[in-house]
């Protein structure tokens, strides 16, 4: 996931530029009026006030890598966060110098910013271009000779730029906001900016929302991605449908600075990648930034006519990353926010109403070939052996809007087994239906993690630590989305359910010699499941980075051969405060019922326990070859377990000698320590550590 972001790249070809056309055009402008507005914001747009002549800035920046799944929220398996100090000039000259970094993750760690060939940060919105990150400019021939760290950075073309007529067309216009400053009023204009059908250079564009001060028509903001058009013809048809995704969704917002100038205040790149046959799930690379402490210089002496003329365009040179040194930056202390805010701030699912027409919901009807994961398409576990799958998805978008139809298919090679299902989804505002039915070899493990999808492919090691039922059902889920961003709903689930035993057919892995521990007993029957659920913040947990706190309630109860009542409630949390990490997680849950099917059972000290943990089978004891001793025992009252974790050499550091602006080099990892115990009542503790 990680090289597929930091692999991604766009590339721009240049343009002869020349002044706006002198009549309207009805195809780029949707009024005569409009036009007039965008000639006069490019007018102002394509050269630096005159007042204006430099500025120093700090800004604060976090980059996160994660991935964001639907339904599930968004998880991120890496944080760092910059401190820099910016220094701009009206002759387009930046530097952007690192002078703090620490840096947080579940896994290795290694610094993204050493992959960083030039400043993230886009020092202003004036001029015909705009410097993007990664990639190459190919408007120049390419040299064999030039070293990648010294190739110019990819240029789009501004959506005021003077050949902007050649690729883009603009709508709306209408006042949508109005900033209060002080005792002032600010109307903002919003425009709708998006690429010409026919371009026949290699070009990259902008495409979304353009939003303007009203009266001195200056860019407030631009939000959306950045595109690639013209050139060779892009694949079409089922073949465009199955080729992997990545867009480079962009968020730079401006601020007024002395009642004169609109120069960065908050500013938020986005790479989202996703590829059909590995699911709905987004691979997501994102920078947040904050600008403040601006320190505004008037140029030396006074910008004649001539000047201002000659710096219309702007010229874009590179724009230069430095770092000081090693001691200066593990030394830095002044950080604005703490580490994780400005991410847990923002979720993938922001850029969705202006995201390309493959990731919209609106459109003609579009097939794919695309499951809900991947686990659909591969995975290995002990009972089923390898197992290959296929899923399509229909959705119908304008044809009925919210609709979306799945099926999913596949095949177990050692268990002889074939399973699947299909599923219709019906999205209405805050409001999810959803039809479900199939078998499915489910997973009866208690108090998972969120994202946890199961056993992918450990078990070709001879790992596999989860039990298994194979279940048919067929259920209806009707949801509804709380205010928020991130996954939080509440949702009711009904339907029929028929409960089979799962028989191994690995005794162990492919590369592996020990043996699996047998798969938990289950007690077979149908019965109607009913539930009732409430997801609070779903992307929050202990084990990743995002910070907050979430929660989840639970209430189950089967009818039938199966009658039971479940409850299980979760609570997690996540915070930072400077050198310390805070989460936390509790989970607690009890079953209720005569006799409790053990494919439910997570809590012993009761009558029907007893019941039930005789179908869970047991173990051979080492000790005793000839007798079997039981997986579990009863317990006079509540099952207890503590974890604890203590993380060290959190915020890996550069390597001896400081980082230099070629550096490209890793950081150190990270490790964690982790013990667990285990309580019951009238027996003693015991410790495990990992």
């Amino acid at each position: 996931m990680v090289s597929l972001l930091l692999a991604f790249s766009v590339q721009a070809v240049s343009v002869t530029t020349g002044p706006p056309r002198a009549s309207a055009d009805t195809a780029t402008y949707q009024s005569a009026a409009l036009r007039v507005v965008i000639a006069e914001a490019a007018r102002f747009n394509r050269r630096v006030p005159a007042g204006l002549g430099a500025y120093r800035a700090v800004m604060e920046s976090e980059i996160s890598i994660g991935s964001q799944r639907s339904g599930k929220g968004e998880q991120s398996v890496s944080l760092e966060q910059v401190t820099s100090e910016l220094t701009w000039s009206r002759t387009g000259a930046f530097e952007q110098r690192v002078i703090g970094y620490r840096s947080q993750s579940a896994a290795a760690q290694f610094a993204t910013i050493g992959f960083f060939r030039d400043a993230w940060a886009v020092p202003s919105l004036y001029g015909n271009r705009l410097a993007l990150l990664f990639g190459r400019d190919t408007s120049r021939r390419r040299d064999p000779g030039r070293s990648r760290a010294t190739r110019p950075p990819v240029l789009a073309v501004h959506p005021l730029a003077d050949d902007r007529e050649r690729v883009y067309r603009f709508r709306g216009g209408d006042t949508v906001q109005v900033l209060r400053v002080n005792d002032r009023e600010i109307s903002i204009l919003r425009i709708s900016v998006e690429p010409k059908e026919r371009i026949r250079d290699a070009t990259v564009i902008f495409t979304g929302e353009l939003d303007l001060d009203a009266r001195r028509r200056h860019v407030v903001r631009m939000r959306g991605y950045f595109l690639r058009v013209g050139g060779p013809k892009p694949a079409t048809g089922a073949l465009r449908l199955m080729r992997p995704q990545a867009i480079a969704f962009v968020e730079l917002v401006n601020s007024e600075v002395n009642q004169a100038y609109w120069l960065p205040s908050y500013q938020r790149f986005e790479a989202q990648a996703t590829a059909p046959f590995l699911g709905d799930a987004r691979a997501v690379f994102r920078i947040v930034s904050r600008f403040r402490r601006y320190d505004v210089t008037a140029p030396d002496g006074a910008v004649t006519t001539a000047e201002l003329e000659v710096g219309d365009t702007l010229r874009l040179s590179r724009y230069h990353l430095s770092f000081a040194s090693r001691d200066s930056m593990t030394g830095f202390s002044a950080w604005r926010a703490e580490l994780g805010a400005l991410s847990s701030d923002v979720a993938a699912t922001d850029f969705d109403d202006v995201a390309p027409d493959l990731w919209r919901p609106t459109g003609p009807p579009q097939t794919t070939l695309r499951p809900e994961s991947v686990s659909d398409v591969l995975h290995v576990n002990r009972i089923e052996g390898a197992f290959t799958g296929i899923g399509v998805a229909h959705r119908f978008r304008d044809q009925v809007p919210g609709l979306t139809a799945r099926a999913t298919a596949g095949y177990a090679w050692s268990e002889r087994t074939a399973r699947g299902r299909v599923v219709v989804a019906y999205e209405h505002g805050r409001v999810r239906l959803g039809l479900r039915a199939g078998r499915s070899l489910d997973i009866t493990n208690d108090f998972r993690f969120v994202y946890d999808s199961g056993n992918a492919i450990s078990a070709i090691f001879g790992v596999d630590d989860y039990d298994y039922v194979d279940r048919r059902s067929a259920t209806l889920t009707v949801a509804r989305l709380l205010p928020d961003r991130f996954g939080s709903n509440l949702r009711v689930a009904v339907g029929a359910v028929d409960d089979r035993a799962a028989r191994m057919s690995m005794d162990k892995g492919w590369m592996g010699r020990k043996a699996f521990r047998p798969n938990r007993g289950v007690v077979e029957g149908r019965y109607v499941r009913a539930a009732l659920t409430l997801d609070w913040r779903p992307d929050i947990s202990a084990e990743m980075m995002r910070t907050g706190a979430g929660g989840r309630v639970h209430y189950e109860r089967g009818d039938g051969t199966l009658d039971y009542h479940r409850v299980e409630v979760r609570a997690a949390s996540r915070w930072n405060r400077g050198r310390v990490t805070i989460a936390g997680r509790v989970d607690a849950g009890q079953v209720f019922g005569k006799v409790i099917p053990p494919q439910q059972l997570f809590e012993l000290g009761s009558e029907a326990a007893r019941v039930a943990m005789a179908g869970l089978g047991g173990v051979q004891d080492s000790s005793s070859l000839a007798f079997w001793a039981p997986v579990s025992s009863a317990t006079d009252g509540v099952l207890t377990s503590i974890n604890a974790g203590l993380r060290l050499f959190g915020g890996g550091r550069w390597p001896p000698g400081g980082p230099s602006p070629g550096t490209r080099r890793p950081m150190a990892g990270a490790a964690v320590v982790r013990a667990a115990a285990v309580t019951a009542p009238g027996r003693g503790g015991r410790i495990r550590g990992t």
